[in-house]
């Protein structure tokens, strides 16, 4: 009996993943036929759509590190002048912008969220917040068994 109320509540988690798929005419809630997962057709990945996927601080990386080592391999291969410098130095600033973005470039409060009606606002957490959840908590169970001695 037990298996019987398992498998069942497996099918409902089952048929929850899936929302859009219904008993056929004449087929029992739980007998359901199982669908496999459509593969779908998947856009050609190139080169181009990969790139356009790439956050600002990615671009500036990739870009950086192609600039030093067509510097690098240009000075090399020539000899140093000036175009070597300067991309040397647009290199440098693109590195440059990657490590400060983390500063500057993130947002100054989390945004708030609207669903329907209700609009959520994150809450901002500092680097002790998890600490004082976690005090938080302890005071309540222990507030808990104050008021529950037997449990």
């Amino acid at each position: 009996m037990p298996n019987r109320y398992e498998r069942e509540i497996e099918e409902i988690l089952r048929n929850l993943e899936e929302p859009n798929s219904r008993p056929a005419p004449g087929q029992k809630y739980t007998e359901r036929a199982t669908r496999k997962p459509n593969p779908g057709v998947r856009p050609p990945h190139t080169f181009l759509t990969w790139v356009t996927n790439l956050t600002p601080s990615e671009k500036f990386l990739g870009v950086g590190i192609i600039l030093a080592l067509i510097a690098g391999g240009y000075e090399y291969a020539v000899r140093a002048d000036i175009f070597s410098l300067v991309l040397g130095i647009a290199s440098l600033i693109c590195i440059t912008v990657v490590a400060l973005s983390h500063y500057v470039l993130q947002p100054r409060r989390p945004r708030s969220v609207r669903y329907g009606n209700v609009t959520i606002t994150p809450i901002r957490r500092d680097p002790a917040s998890w600490f004082r959840t976690q005090w938080n908590l302890f005071k309540l169970k222990l507030q808990y068994r104050r008021k529950n001695p037997g449990r």
